[in-house]
């Protein structure tokens, strides 16, 4: 039993240490055995150095840095999950929209489920404009129209296939590593759990604004268009496999 927590991060600096601290404590107030993993795609303004001093005095925090390997989540969470020791296993942002106070939640649903999922898009969700509709960024409404499509084609009673704030069972990865280059990868990952029967379940969470630092998708970007092509042939390819449950 125990947990072990993913932190996939690139130039972090302004509050990874902070995220870091807020993690153990809440593993202190549940009393879990836990470890966290921050995978780094190579950062350039001292994220790394910052975790490296935070390591001096935590046993139970690793540090793994993906030099000359080209950026990609999906590749920085297998290895997480490669070193990982825990049957548990989460993966999160690192700029503290995935608030990690809501871990506590996850130990209630720990046995009862494979997968859990926080959904940014089910009842008591709480988005991080709702109050202030000048902070929406721009790409949150592709976001919202890509999840619905997602639910009518592939499963309806899912709600966010890009969610990316997740506890699942490592046992799923024994013979299943995750593809994609960004959201895709949480696409494939959830029909993989279907098709295979593992159990599924959405909870609520309250999203934070961007602690610091802005978001690295850039919408006018040439590679923000390849990842929305990336999305579409991952639904499509999802469907088909769904459809003629191509595990």
């Amino acid at each position: 039993m125990g947990y072990t927590v993913i932190l996939p991060t690139l130039n972090e600096k302004g509050h990874i240490i902070e995220l870091i601290k807020n993690i153990q404590n809440i593993f202190f107030e549940i009393g879990q055995d836990y470890e966290i993993i921050v995978v780094d795609d190579n950062s350039t303004d001292g994220t790394i150095d910052s975790v490296k001093k935070i390591i001096k005095d935590n046993n139970n925090i690793q540090l793994y840095v993906r030099k000359d390997l080209k950026k990609n989540l999906a590749d920085s969470i297998n290895l997480g999950i490669k070193k990982s020791k825990f049957e548990h296993v989460i993966w999160m942002d690192a700029d503290f929209q995935h608030p990690p106070d809501h871990i506590k939640f996850l130990y209630n649903n720990r046995e009862k489920f494979d997968v859990i999922i926080f959904s940014r898009f089910i009842k008591d969700s709480v988005r991080y404009f709702d109050k202030d509709r000048s902070k929406k960024e721009i790409n949150e409404n592709q976001s919202i129209f890509f999840n619905k499509i997602c639910k009518l084609i592939l499963y309806k009673d899912l709600t966010d296939y890009t969610s990316g704030f997740i506890c699942i069972k490592k046992k799923i990865f024994e013979n299943y590593n995750l593809q994609g280059y960004y959201g895709d990868y949480f696409i494939n990952l959830i029909v993989h759990c279907k098709l295979n029967n593992y159990t599924i379940t959405e909870l609520p969470f309250k999203e934070r604004e961007r602690y610091s630092g802005i978001s690295k998708t850039n919408v006018y970007s040439p590679k923000y268009m390849i990842m929305c092509c990336n999305y579409f042939l991952s639904l499509v390819k999802n469907y088909l496999k769904k459809i003629f449950k191509i595990y």
